[in-house]
């Protein structure tokens, strides 16, 4: 695309916030319209593996983000019932040397604030939940239940699991619950617990799982994540305050170091896990989706976010080869879909790392100079 046209990213969670910033960097004018009224970052705890960390090196907040997380020594992989190694990937400083990047782990806040604080000053829109989006053409309408209207060259959703945008393409459809809820707690650094805070832990069983690691490199607490299976979840709020008991009696059967680190629990909260099947149409005409709005998974590789980020880099790099909006967002969306629906399965499996594997496929990718599929126009054969 010759001409630095305004772009709208709807959604200012982390996929957008990122996608945007790539954007302003490279010239375009973006404004990016968040249904929050403000600024919220969610969650606690995120790893931040070296193919995102290269990119977010690129966009200039890799250091800050070093400065504030902690660089784990290794992934570790134990069975959570007799607390013994499957196996241990070294990180530290080899994942910098193997995988050309650092491997972090972080506030999923602190990274949320690095990313918007990038952009530029009011960017950002707050309270603006689209309600219609219309294709005309030569731009593309946008409609706010404040009653705004906007209009932009084309329109990135980046609007996540329960993607508005998503929603008015392709009509209304609720994503699954997956049978699995998950336990999160922070436990502070003063408390005394049997794990290597040094190191991200994860503890293994055939429907169980927990993981813990540290997040700031300055208060040394300790975040963990505890799954297990689920029939429903009848909740109509996206998460709950976790009950103790309840987890302790799911983790029953646990190794004295798991119900160590579970009973040192702070603030606990309970969350599903949401899923859809992989999106086949990613876009249409001046209208993409990017990260959870298009191929949302389960959190068991820790790439959602990275797959948004990574999705980013290639939607900016085929704006600025095409000439037409619309062939820009295909070969995007090509470019992209083998390796998302790949991590989208592994990620459902969750059997990342629980045994010895060689993780480059993930940690080396390098969407800012892997090859993009052919143009549509290039692969015709003249009979």
């Amino acid at each position: 695309m010759d001409d630095k046209n305004p772009v709208a990213v709807v959604g200012g969670g982390l996929g957008g916030a990122a996608t945007a910033v790539l954007l302003q960097q490279a010239g375009y004018s973006v404004t990016v319209f968040e249904q929050a009224s403000k600024f919220e970052p969610a969650g606690a705890g995120i790893h931040l593996t070296p193919n995102v960390m290269r990119v977010l090196g690129h966009i200039g907040v890799g250091d800050a983000l070093v400065t504030s997380g902690c660089l784990p020594e290794s992934f570790t992989s134990r069975d959570l019932v007799s607390n013994s190694v499957r196996c241990t990937l070294s990180l530290g400083s080899r994942a910098k040397e193997r995988y050309g990047a650092p491997y972090l782990t972080v506030g999923r806040g602190v990274l949320h604030r690095e990313l918007i604080d990038a952009l530029r000053p009011g960017t950002v829109q707050y309270g603006k939940r689209l309600v219609r989006l219309e294709d005309r053409g030569e731009a593309v309408q946008m409609r706010f239940a404040d009653g705004g209207t906007a209009e932009a060259s084309c329109v990135i959703g980046a609007d996540g699991l329960g993607s508005q945008v998503r929603e008015l393409m392709h009509g209304a459809e609720r994503p699954s619950f997956s049978g699995q809820i998950a336990y999160r707690a922070t436990v502070p650094a003063n408390t005394r617990i049997p794990v290597d805070r040094r190191c991200i832990t994860k503890w293994w069983a055939d429907d169980s799982f927990v993981i813990g690691y540290s997040t700031d490199s300055r208060s040394d607490d300790y975040y963990f994540v505890a799954g297990t299976a689920a029939d429903a979840w009848t909740h109509p709020q996206s998460w709950v305050d976790g009950d103790k008991d309840e987890m302790l009696n799911a983790f029953a059967d646990s190794c004295d170091e798991v119900l160590s680190l579970l009973n040192a629990a702070e603030s606990l909260s309970k969350w599903p896990l949401f899923e859809r099947p992989p999106l086949q149409t990613w876009g249409r005409g001046r209208i993409a989706l990017l990260g959870d709005a298009c191929h949302p998974m389960r959190p068991h590789m820790a790439q959602g976010a990275a797959m948004a980020i990574e999705d980013g880099v290639l939607l900016l790099r085929c704006l600025e080869l095409e000439d037409e909006i619309d062939e820009a967002f295909w070969r995007y969306a090509e470019s992209r879909k083998q390796r998302t629906g790949r991590i989208q399965a592994v990620s459902a499996e969750n059997t990342w790392l629980k045994d010895a594997e060689d993780p480059a496929w993930v940690f080396s990718y390098d969407a800012m100079n892997i090859d993009l599929v052919p143009r549509r126009s290039s692969t015709l054969t003249v009979t």
